[in-house]
């Protein structure tokens, strides 16, 4: 939305975030799906059995004509998408994740090929994991570099989109990819290049994934403005 208020010209900067805090009905919420895992999640792992929930804060300042600071990134595209299987569990097939990374890339006029790293969404749950599997190798094939953050924070809810795209940015200017934290046997069933070991190169292109109940799906592209 705020970025559309801007290219519409309505406004010419907006603050954008999310916050999410801890409480008892959340945790009895997915303890009552049977999501929350008793250990610390692990994403794409073999032995992976539920989300880990955290807390967080995170906001940006979107504008116009930041392209005169070194340390600004570049909303690049996005992409949404709806696809209404069910409330609670993702199309099996990621239908509507690829549909929305897709949508990311075309806005950004890239290939698939030029974008370095992907931010899964990666909640550490059967389904999810196994669904972004799914819709990352439909759009990107085996060979794009991915992780899930979620390890290192939990899965922090309405902050989660916010975070993440932070660490996706972080991930353009230090040139890193981080690896999947506590994820030890990689699921012999999914196939993207899921990232095991921190890596150090150069990161010009990153997408962001964030899912969430209902079948609503979104993918964020950044680049650097030095770029």
């Amino acid at each position: 939305t705020a970025s559309r208020y801007i290219n519409a010209g309505l406004c010419d900067a907006a603050l954008v975030g999310g916050v999410d805090s801890l409480c008892m009905t959340t945790l009895y919420g997915f303890s009552s799906l049977e999501l929350v895992s008793d250990q610390p999640c692990r994403p794409a792992d073999r032995d992976r059995n539920g989300i880990s929930i955290g807390e967080a804060a995170g906001f940006a300042l979107l504008e116009t004509g930041a392209g005169g600071s070194p340390d600004a990134f570049a909303l690049l595209g996005y992409g949404e998408s709806s696809d209404a299987h069910h409330m609670s569990t993702p199309h099996p097939e990621g239908q509507g994740a690829a549909l929305a990374m897709q949508a990311a890339l075309t806005m950004a006029r890239l290939d698939a090929s030029e974008v370095d790293y992907i931010n899964l969404h990666g909640t550490a749950t059967q389904s999810n994991d196994r669904a972004e599997d799914r819709a990352v190798v439909s759009v990107f094939g085996d060979r794009t570099p991915c992780s899930s953050t979620k390890g290192w924070t939990g899965h922090t809810l309405g902050a989660a989109g916010i975070v993440e795209a932070i660490i996706s940015m972080l991930c353009i200017q230090h040139g890193l990819i981080p690896a999947s934290l506590n994820t030890k046997q990689r699921d012999a069933d999914l196939q993207a290049n899921i990232v095991l070991t921190q890596q150090r190169q150069g990161v010009r292109h990153v997408i962001s994934n964030s899912f969430g109940f209902g079948g609503n799906n979104c993918a964020l592209l950044f680049g650097s403005v030095a770029s």
